[in-house]
């Protein structure tokens, strides 16, 4: 690793900063990624069960409400760099694209391939790409410069600093939540982080042999959401896109109201058997009317989330960014982008496009920061 200073420097090799530097010609300056794990992309690679969800399909305006309350503060940002310029400028550099349900993939399925081409931008852009670089420490030098320690690496300088390390799930993907103590130490302002997009466990859980098997079109309601879409059962509780969505609210505790807005025949033949069962008095009779009020009113007592989300609820607070260039506006040189923001979607490509874009944005101001 060069001993001067760098130009620019980016802890987090995964989607959002793969893509600045894949965005960034660097030129005659120097940029360097740095990524804590022994891989870069980890995470990128496990998105959609290996075929990454690239984007949503449909028009930008559309995606606002997918984040909501954060929505309204990455308007900006998501307009300027939305899902069809992605699609366009995914296709320039050899990704084609595929549409499936509204979610856009890669045509081949594989996430390796949009990692690849991220990493042969990046290459072409002058990037150097670090592994087992480690951030254990950040300072701010009287010259604004940033003074970057690496585990066992010493320590490095940049004139600018881009945070794209990611929330706190998958540690072992390099999102372990350090960097984020390590910016509230520099008195940047973060919201409690927690999984998102995760299955939800519950108390007395009944549905365990009934793995494999969703039910279409449900309604999940909690005291603070509600959210319709399919549900999975797994052994352990609850899954898929209606219980994934709704995830960030659940509170241990709390109660998870299902309304399956079926009948009993239209439900699953195993599941049917279950719901008879679970309405069974101690005669062993059906009782019509409980049987009724678990097909429309199923409630259950929150035992937690998983640990493993998709995504971070949480986060660097947006008050404290820049949304068009994605600066931090307590620190001169330093950008937040990515996972490490407190916002977050719900399934279907809505969080890898939020990467995809503060990324750009933040390389767009950088561009014109360094003159390029």
């Amino acid at each position: 690793m060069s001993d001067g200073i760098f130009d620019v420097a980016v802890i987090g090799a995964g989607a959002s900063g793969l893509m600045l530097a894949a965005e960034l010609d660097m030129g005659y300056s120097s940029g360097v990624v740095l990524e804590g794990t022994s891989s870069i992309g980890t995470k990128l690679l496990m998105s959609g069960g290996g075929r990454c969800n690239i984007t949503h399909g449909g028009s930008i305006k559309d995606f606002i409400s997918a984040y909501g309350e954060a929505g309204a503060k990455l308007r900006r940002c998501l307009y300027r760099h939305n899902n069809q310029e992605l699609v366009s400028w995914l296709e320039g550099v050899g990704v084609q694209t595929t549409e499936e349900d509204g979610r856009i993939f890669p045509t081949s399925m594989k996430a390796r391939d949009v990692i690849d081409a991220l990493v042969e931008e990046a290459a072409s852009n002058m990037w150097q790409i670090e592994t087992d670089a480690k951030v254990s420490a950040l300072e701010k030098e009287e010259d604004g410069s940033w003074s970057i320690e690496l585990k066992d690496r010493g320590w490095i300088s940049a004139r600018n600093l881009v945070i794209a390390s990611g929330g706190i799930t998958y540690p072992e993907t390099g999102s372990d939540g350090s960097m984020l103590e390590i910016l509230k130490g520099l008195g940047v302002g973060v919201t409690e982080t927690r999984p998102a997009l995760a299955p939800i466990f519950v108390k007395d859980y009944p549905y365990e042999e009934l793995a494999g098997i969703s039910v279409s079109d449900v309604e999940v309601t909690m005291k603070a959401a509600r959210m319709r879409g399919d549900i999975l059962f797994t052994h352990e509780g609850f899954s898929g896109p209606a219980i994934l969505n709704i995830s960030k609210f659940a509170e241990k505790g709390g109660l998870m109201k299902i309304d399956y807005g079926k009948s009993l025949e239209e439900l699953p033949k195993r599941m049917q058997r279950v719901m008879r069962d679970r309405a069974r008095g101690d005669s062993g009779d059906v009782r019509t009317k409980l049987l009724e009020s678990l097909l429309r009113s199923d409630e259950f007592e929150i035992e937690g989330v998983s640990e493993r989300g998709m995504v971070t609820s949480g986060g660097v607070m947006l008050d404290e960014m820049d949304m068009s260039s994605m600066r931090c506006k307590s620190a001169d040189g330093l950008y937040i982008i990515g996972e490490a923001l407190d916002a977050d979607g719900i399934t279907g490509g809505y969080n890898l496009q939020m990467c995809w874009s503060t990324a750009r944005c933040s390389a767009d101001d950088l561009r014109e920061r360094l003159g390029r």
